[in-house]
């Protein structure tokens, strides 16, 4: 009776580890990849138009992956575009191994030609 309470507690304490194991893993890729989201991030943010690109190499950062960028529309409950004076709101999503962060930008008028 001992040895199967005992082979029940060690399986469950490899349990335990492995599952402890795969979160630091995916902690220790998230924390590799998020500067590069963020540098990409905000390449869009201070020039809107380049959210129109399939993907964007970060400058700055040595080796860095490229970003894939998609882009749609943000339209209103009742189907129409969310438009004011400036240009119209898109929902950006980046990509880059896995790892992804979305954000809202306004891509001005000028630019949307």
């Amino acid at each position: 009776m001992a040895l199967i309470i005992g082979t029940v507690i060690v399986g469950g304490v490899m349990g335990v580890i492995s599952v402890s194991l795969q979160y630091s893993k995916r902690v220790k890729e998230k924390s590799l990849y998020q500067p590069v989201l963020e540098a990409a991030a905000q390449e869009i943010l201070a020039n809107p138009e380049m959210a129109k690109e399939a993907a964007i190499n970060v400058a700055g950062i040595p080796n860095a992956p490229p970003v894939g960028v998609s882009i749609a529309e943000v339209v209103g409950s009742n189907g129409d575009e969310v438009r004011n004076r400036t240009g119209q709101l898109y929902r950006v999503m980046l990509s880059c191994a896995g790892q992804v962060l979305e954000f809202s930008v306004i891509i001005p008028q000028s630019q949307l030609e």
